[in-house]
């Protein structure tokens, strides 16, 4: 492994919070595309059994962020310009707009201010220059979206695109240029909710989706 070390863990949640801890660390870039996680090692810096990393690799896997192939050792996953370019925002943006449609009809008021209070999330971050924060409200407005949905499948398929997306975007330090940039965008995604047409609605995802361009690109 990098020279990264996880913190001892205590005992509540803990399937969770190793994935969570993680998947942090991978974000933040304190593990890098290639390196390898040693469950052993992993499970005597937190202080636990090797169950729960087990279990949390095997989340991370299905969320795109750690690759394990048979008789070689857990890395963390590589993504490729191309890969986010041409195939992932694709098939995200069909999932996201698929799912929008299925959600209006049970999206009312009370919904409406729960996506708003992801976005006003995000306009702190971006005033506190928190792009941990902004992230995280930006994955849990389409998160909610997709929830609204009621489709876990299509939920559980979206969030290992999402991810992969998200990881290529951390590690090439180019996700987002002016941090107001992705509130902003939302609140433009919202406004077009709120609107309630789905042309339009599938208008705005596609330039919201749109702007996640690649280094190579």
């Amino acid at each position: 492994m990098s020279q990264f070390r996880f913190d001892e863990q205590k005992a509540t949640s803990l399937r969770h919070k190793i994935t969570e801890d993680i998947r942090r660390a991978i974000f933040q870039g304190k593990l890098n595309p290639g390196d390898r996680l040693r469950e052993v090692e992993i499970s005597k810096q937190m202080g636990v059994s090797r169950g729960p990393v087990r279990e949390a690799i095997r989340m991370l896997e299905q969320e795109g962020l750690l690759v394990s192939l048979p008789y070689k050792e857990t890395t963390v996953a590589e993504i490729s310009g191309e890969e986010v370019r041409d195939v992932l925002n694709p098939i995200r943006l069909i999932i996201e707009n698929y799912a929008i449609r299925k959600a209006l009809p049970n999206i009312g008021e009370r919904e409406l201010e729960r996506l708003a209070s992801f976005v006003l999330d995000m306009k702190d971050g971006a005033e506190q220059n928190n792009l941990d924060k902004i992230v995280e409200a930006d994955l849990a407005f389409h998160e909610y979206v997709l929830g609204l949905a009621d489709m876990p499948g299509l939920l559980s398929t979206w969030t290992s695109i999402y991810n992969r997306i998200h990881l290529h975007f951390m590690i090439q330090g180019k996700a987002y240029e002016d941090l107001n940039d992705l509130w902003r965008e939302h609140d433009k995604l919202l406004l077009a909710i709120r609107q309630g047409d789905p042309d339009t609605i599938e208008q705005a995802w596609a330039e919201h989706i749109g702007t996640y361009r690649t280094a190579e690109a």
